[in-house]
């Protein structure tokens, strides 16, 4: 048979199946690859080789915190080199944390020692940094250290535990055991915190900063508290807290120091060279001319300082003299309440301001203050409840109104030492109300405060001009003498910022309240017993009490009073303080009274203005979280 002629393949077939054959030769590859690939971890939750590089295969740390509040560490742990051999771990571990605006808790660290069960080097590096400690344990000439490697570390631990306040009843160690900074995984986890009590309660958190998720476990057993956990992945953190009865710690506080100044290494800033001195003369020419155009009080001419100008008269208005003398002035300012006067007076709204306003709301009847009972009824009080007497606000300023209604948000009732808690951020609301107020009635060209930050704002740009100008004259080195203008133009922003606190200005009706006030101040810091004025059904006293303690008299105020009613004089007992005092006014004024008006003062003034506890102080059984309290840092290979 002859055979036919053949077909020729489809070209459209013949790509089909070219590609079919790559991909099955892909699927083939790909499936070798995993059938050969070593095991490996397949649960970050699973312990063991969590990778190939540097890990800590075990981590047992124990905390034995002492009755003085210092705490014992001591921490074991078994370093896996992988394949990276080097000098061994590093740890790291904050020694300050911001507290407030002014002050930062400080953590000391002493003691350290390290030892290697293994024979591995184990030399102690310590190296001190700004707010934080760094120690690398190993030789610095031996990099070759390799395989899985025991190390020691013992320290001493001063300024972790918490004591007892509004937010948890008791003592507590709240402790960031693991934190952010470490760069290797951690797995086989144990803390052990033992303390000179017996253990009220413990919890641990394990995850990114702020999670709630527990850990693998945590027990007590009497003074002891234990927790594990199974692995830590960079980039979580593990935290415990163990609690003890209130006073397990006694008298220990929170190690508090200032904020270091970042300025402080320009101070000796000098100028020099022509520009530097141009712009030296210019600058601080019109920072000095606009405060003493737009800075200096007014005042009425023609007028005795503290008088106002009768309806219809129009006088001429200048700069007021400092130098004029300020006449004696029996009472306070007509309608000016203390918390004016005290802003009118410094141009600021002082903490002291406030606990003057809440000493007139009392005395006006709004509240009442009573001493809270000791256990042993001879030693001072040092605690007072606020009990609010009227409902309402009506007839109050906005500042006083706002505050009366925040102290008693929650109740008729409120502790001083809960307000300590809480009033941060309500004392700030209160004293913007006083300085718009003492704008809005006409005592100021302009919000003190709001003139200040402006010339704050300005000073602070021309310092980091100032900064800029130095750094990129010395780098660009062409011009001589350039640099010499960024030092010039800082120097201009110090004088701003030491200007600013003379920028805000009176107006010619804040100067004359000014001189009453003044003048009042003089009475109340000479006035003698035999020479004070008494008014028919008025409380002297009382009245003028508040306007005492923002001009820094109560003590003095106080003690007249006390003088006249041992001599028998007409003394009113004020009603609206209640104290462990004997009846009758003689007992009274006998009793303590003035001390205990001071010390009322100076807690009051210092519990509305402390600083809201947070992460470096606050509890951790309420809103407790990872990466929470003291302690932190982390750690690696070196």
């Amino acid at each position: 048979m002859t055979p036919g002629p053949r077909t020729a393949p489809d070209p459209a077939v013949a790509r089909a199946v070219r590609r079919l054959a790559v991909l099955l030769l892909v699927v083939l590859v790909a499936l070798g690859v995993v059938l050969l690939a070593p095991p490996v971890a397949l649960a970050s939750g699973s312990p063991g080789d969590l990778t190939s590089g540097r890990e800590i295969t075990r981590y047992d740390v124990t905390a034995d915190a002492a009755v003085d509040g210092t705490v014992a560490v001591t921490l074991e742990l078994d370093f896996d080199y992988g394949d990276d051999p080097g000098h061994g771990p590093y740890l790291t571990f904050p020694t300050r944390v911001s507290y407030d605006d002014e002050q930062d808790r400080v953590f000391e660290y002493r003691d350290v020692r390290a030892s290697s069960p293994t024979g591995a080097p184990a030399d102690v590096h310590r190296e001190d940094q700004t707010s934080a400690v760094v120690l690398r344990i190993g030789d610095e000439d031996v990099d070759d250290v390799s395989g899985v490697q025991t190390y020691r570390v013992e320290m001493t631990v001063d300024g972790w535990i918490n004591p007892a306040n509004a937010q948890h009843s008791g003592d507590e160690l709240y402790w960031n055991v693991i934190g952010a900074g470490w760069e290797i995984p951690l797995s086989d986890l144990s803390v052990t915190v033992t303390g000179p009590a017996a253990v009220q309660g413990a919890a641990c958190f394990v995850g990114p900063a702020g999670s709630t998720t527990p850990c693998t476990a945590a027990s007590t057993d009497g003074r002891s508290a234990t927790f594990t956990q199974d692995v830590v992945p960079v980039g979580d953190q593990l935290t415990t807290v163990t609690g003890w009865p209130g006073g397990t710690f006694p008298g220990v506080q929170p190690i508090l120091q200032a904020k270091p100044d970042p300025l402080l290494p320009l101070r000796g800033a000098s100028l020099g060279g022509a520009a530097a001195a141009l712009v030296a003369l210019l600058g601080g020419g019109l920072a000095v001319a606009r405060v003493r155009s737009t800075g200096r009080d007014r005042a009425y001419l023609g007028l005795t300082p503290g008088l106002r100008p009768a309806d219809g008269m129009t006088p001429a208005t200048g700069p007021r003299d400092r130098r004029a003398p300020v006449a004696v002035q029996f009472t306070p300012p007509d309608g000016a309440r203390p918390g004016e006067i005290g802003t009118l007076v410094d141009e600021k709204a002082d903490p002291v301001d406030v606990t003057a306003t809440i000493i007139d709301l009392a005395v006006r009847g709004w509240l009442r203050i009573e001493e809270v009972p000791r256990s042993n009824p001879r030693r001072k009080a040092k605690d007072w409840t606020l009990v609010r007497l009227r409902p309402g606000t009506e007839g109050l300023l906005p500042f006083e109104a706002w505050l009366l209604s925040d102290l008693f948000e929650k109740g008729d009732t409120v502790r001083l030492s809960d307000v300590k808690q809480t009033f941060a951020s309500s004392l700030a609301k209160v004293q913007n109300m006083l300085y718009d107020h003492v704008t809005s009635v006409g005592w100021f060209r302009a919000n003190p405060r709001s003139v200040r930050s402006a010339w704050l704002f300005v000073g602070g740009l021309l310092l980091v001009l100032g900064g800029i100008g130095f750094i990129g004259g010395m780098a660009v080195q062409v011009v001589p003498g350039l640099a010499l203008v960024g030092i010039a133009c800082f120097a201009v922003g110090v004088l701003v910022l030491v200007l600013s606190g003379a920028a805000p200005a009176r107006t010619a009706d804040g100067t004359a309240v000014l001189a009453q006030a003044l003048g009042f101040r003089r009475y109340l810091a000479t006035a003698e017993a035999h020479q004070i004025r008494f008014e028919e059904g008025q409380d002297v006293f009382s009245r003028y009490l508040p306007y005492a303690i923002v001009f820094g008299l109560a003590d003095r105020w106080s003690r007249v009073f006390a003088e006249l009613a041992a001599q028998g004089g007409p003394v009113t007992t004020p009603t609206w303080y209640v104290g462990a005092y004997p009846p009758g006014a003689a007992g009274f004024w006998g009793g303590g009274f003035v001390g205990a008006m001071d010390r009322f003062a100076s807690v009051t003034t210092a519990a509305i203005s402390a600083p809201t506890p947070g992460t470096s102080g606050g509890s951790g059984f309420s809103g407790g979280s990872s990466g929470g309290g003291v302690g932190g840092g982390g750690g690696g290979g070196w």
